[in-house]
């Protein structure tokens, strides 16, 4: 986690912060489905287990990349001056929430569904959250808060943008 945050914090300004999103959410689908993988199909015990502890690390290091360190500074540089502190107090409370009811119904999940379809269920969230960073998240890389909020804000009237 260290080691992928150490990372994450010199790509940002080279990569930018939407191709470490996207990258970390390819990433994590990645390991979701490499563990579904080796939960999945007969393999030798070893395979198995190497291929499942391999997808935990990669999951660990993917998120540490990108998803968890740039939607902290991602989400206050999409937020204009006035909003910025209302907005982040939102975001990471339902962060947390979300955490919380994950720990509490995985077990009851893998209970219901099994190991494979709960981490497949999280390998797909991962995928729609890649599609959605490619499709709605702005480049923030390079730009002050100031420009970005101005690209953000509709034009007045009679200006252009």
């Amino acid at each position: 986690g260290v080691l992928g945050a150490l990372v994450a914090s010199n790509l940002m300004d080279k990569q930018g912060r939407k191709n470490l999103l996207i990258g970390s959410y390819l990433g994590m689908a990645f390991a979701m489905f490499l563990i579904v993988f080796s939960i999945s199909f007969p393999l030798d015990e070893g395979v198995g287990h190497t291929l499942s502890v391999t997808g935990t690390l990669l999951y660990i290091f993917t998120f540490a990349l990108g998803a968890g360190p740039v939607t902290g500074i991602i989400i206050p540089e999409l937020s204009s001056a006035r909003t910025r502190s209302k907005v982040m107090g939102f975001s990471f409370t339902v962060h947390w929430i979300c955490n919380f009811v994950v720990g509490l119904y995985f077990l009851e999940l893998v209970k219901l569904f099994g190991v494979g379809a709960v981490y497949a269920g999280f390998g797909g969230v991962s995928l729609l959250s890649a599609l959605f960073a490619y499709n709605f998240i702005v480049e923030t890389k390079g730009r002050s808060l100031e420009e970005i909020e101005m690209s953000l804000s509709p034009a007045a009237p009679g200006e252009r943008k």
